[in-house]
């Protein structure tokens, strides 16, 4: 296991062992200074079955923790890590209390009750620990995606400065892709003749299809009765115009900055500043060609 996951592991130990510390359930607060005692065995039990639930998820299931495998393999090796680690902790703190928190007052003996109590507590923290670790990661994930859009916003920034010494006037042409005239049509008499470098983007609305493009200097606009698979296939032959949501396809040559989003990033447009969406399945894609743009400026 990487030092990362224990670290994280025992953290969360840590807040199990905080919030019995504060709340001192099982009646902890009858045994004098002997509750550190037990708190402490307490803890010592949460550590070792924390550690041992991700050994189990990580070796046994074949479940390593990677993020980059995407959230739904995330999703279902937590559940996972959870269930083992609940069942665990409740089997081994049951025992530790029948054997070692029992006096005149307080009566922790193996018993339904008791069972009952080990396993609200266990739950409970549980879900304080996800809550804690959810707002950390997304912490840590927003931090990620800010300094992307910066480099990114550097990259663009530094393109359109070299692209504007070299051609003042013109915007940049295609260099291996081939940017004749093309038709997009619909199922209506509308149609709109077009070279693949004039278009900023086109945004799916209903049955049509809103194309925003360049002409004659001015941004132009179009709906055309179609699907965005039809102008997808048009319109993505080219290297640097590519789907970038279900309903956004973005031609990636009049991008003007990068913006960080909650829900991810949002790509804004040169000519008007208007923001298309990326969503998470086409997001590291959009990066990449941002990054190493072979055709794209």
């Amino acid at each position: 296991m990487k030092t990362t996951i224990i670290k994280e592991r025992l953290q969360s130990a840590l807040i199990a062992i905080l919030f019995i510390s504060v709340f001192l359930p099982f009646g902890l607060n009858h045994f004098g200074w002997l509750r550190w005692a037990l708190i402490g065995g307490l803890g010592i039990i949460i550590s070792f079955c924390v550690l041992t639930s991700e050994f189990v998820v990580d070796k046994l299931f074949g479940m390593p923790n990677d993020i980059t495998r995407g959230s739904k393999y995330i999703i279902k090796r937590n559940i996972r890590f959870e269930s083992i680690n609940i069942l665990f902790s409740v089997i081994l703190m049951s025992l530790f209390l029948d054997a070692f928190a029992n006096n005149d007052i307080v009566d922790n003996h193996f018993s339904w009750a008791t069972l009952g109590t080990v396993i609200a507590i266990n739950c409970f923290t549980t879900i304080v620990i996800h809550v804690y670790w959810r707002s950390v990661y997304k912490k840590r994930y927003l931090i990620k995606q800010l300094e992307e859009a910066q480099l990114l916003n550097g990259m663009l920034q530094e393109r359109q400065r070299h692209n504007t010494k070299k051609q003042p006037t013109a915007q940049p042409t295609p260099t291996a892709d081939n940017d004749d005239v093309i038709c997009i049509s619909g199922a209506t008499k509308e149609s709109l003749e077009v070279r693949p470098s004039e278009v900023l983007f086109a945004t799916s609305e209903g049955n049509y299809v809103r194309v925003h493009y360049i002409k004659d200097g001015t941004v132009q606009n179009m709906s055309i009765r179609t699907s965005m698979k039809n102008v997808a296939d048009l319109l993505c032959r080219q290297s640097y115009i590519m789907q970038c949501h279900r309903a956004f396809i973005v031609n990636l040559r009049h991008v003007e900055k990068v913006e960080s989003r909650n829900s991810g990033i949002a790509l804004v447009m040169q000519y008007g500043e208007e923001a298309v969406l990326v969503s998470k399945q086409y997001t590291a894609e959009v990066k990449e060609r941002i990054k190493n743009p072979v055709t794209v400026a």
